[in-house]
């Protein structure tokens, strides 16, 4: 579940910004602009029924541009998108393939990136519910 809402928040993201070059996990020195950094989420748990958990994340998106209202355009997009649809967004399969069922994030916040010009970050949080396991 976690791959698959990750997943398909990633390619909702690339789609609205314009599909900028992606990087997951760490940039490299030579990276291309415009460019999407994804690194891990920050992640806490937390009980949330008497049958379930829920995971809590935080994702600090970076939007990479050649100058700061570029980086904060492509930013807005996705803010824009995603307040568009209700702050929903659909689930796939690793196929690609619409599987049926939505994730619902939070309120995304947008932030100029201190010392880095051409650089935004979008934040993006959910909750995650999971049954116990029997």
């Amino acid at each position: 579940m976690m791959e698959q809402e990750i997943a398909s928040l990633i390619r909702f993201v690339l789609e609205a910004s314009g599909n900028p070059a992606p990087y997951y996990d760490e940039t490299p020195e030579d990276f291309m602009v415009p460019a999407v950094f994804f690194p891990p989420p920050e992640i806490t748990s937390s009980g949330d029924t008497l049958a379930s958990y829920a995971f809590r994340y935080e994702w600090f998106i970076m939007f990479f541009h050649r100058d700061t209202p570029s980086a904060y355009g492509m930013a807005q997009s996705v803010l824009t998108a995603l307040q568009d649809c209700r702050r929903v967004v659909p689930l796939y399969t690793e196929a690609g393939e619409f599987v049926g069922k939505k994730l619902r994030v939070r309120d995304p916040l947008i932030k100029k990136a201190e010392d880095a010009p051409g650089a935004v970050q979008l934040q993006i949080s959910w909750d995650s519910r999971r049954p116990y396991g029997e």
